[in-house]
Formats: structure tokens, sequence, C-alpha cells
């Protein structure tokens, strides 16, 4: 059996904490789907939803952050779709923001500040790695 080791480069750990911030989201949104819900003021099947698709992209974020030299174009990538990821939600937030509970708004803007928080150590790991096309320690 093969043993987890200690992130390599800055690179592993902006993973391992991408895939625990994606894990914890999605626990928090199957957990908590009824609360969420109403405090979104959206379906209960919705939450549900993406609280399954948050733990399917931890899984994968921790595939990636399992490999030796993870590819720059996949960090790069990830780090773009969590800036994007951010901004969207800030964008539907400013949109709907009268129809969201107190709570809402709040778990929204974290979520969506996290999601910001999570690109910019991504995007500083890349800039921290030398290897032109793979991430090294």
């Amino acid at each position: 059996m093969r043993r987890l080791q200690p992130p390599r480069s800055p690179v592993h750990t902006a993973f391992w904490v991408d895939a625990a911030f994606e894990f914890v989201a999605g626990g928090a949104q199957l957990l908590l789907s009824d609360s969420i819900g109403r405090w979104l003021n959206v379906d209960r099947a919705l939450i549900v939803t993406s609280g399954v698709v948050f733990i399917g992209a931890a899984l994968a974020i921790a595939l990636f952050a399992l490999q030796a030299h993870p590819r720059r174009g996949v960090v790069s990538a990830l780090a773009a779709a969590n800036l994007a990821g951010g901004a969207a939600i800030w964008f539907m937030v400013a949109l709907r923001w009268s129809e969201f509970a107190p709570q809402g708004r709040w778990l929204a803007a974290a979520v969506a500040d996290s999601f910001v928080a999570v690109a910019l150590l991504e995007f500083l790991a890349l800039r921290r790695t030398t290897h032109p096309t793979s991430v090294s320690g």
C-alpha cells in the first residue's frame, strides 16, 4: 500500500488546500441542504447537486495533488476556473442580493472569496516553480 507523501512543491500544497475547500464546501451543502436552500432561496435539489459536484471536484483535485509532477497547464487551468467560479458567484450574489437571507449573503460571499483565494494561491504557487512544463519540488 502506498503511503501519502507530504506535498512536494507549493503547487502540491495549493492542490491540497483546494481539495480540502471543495470537500468541506460540498459536505456542508449535503449536510445543510435544507437550510442553505432557504438562505439562498433555491431548491434543495440544486444544493444537493452542487454538493455532489464539489465532492467530485475535491476527489479530482486530490488526484492531481498525488501526481509527482503536475503539468503547469493543469495548474493554471484549475486556478483560472477557481477565479472564474469566484467571480461568477459574486455576480450572482450581486444580481440576487435582495432575494437572499442574511445567512445566504454571508455564505455566498464566503464561498466566492474562498474560490478567489484558492485561485490566487495556485497562481502564486505556479510563480514559485521553475520547470517550464511540469511542477516539481
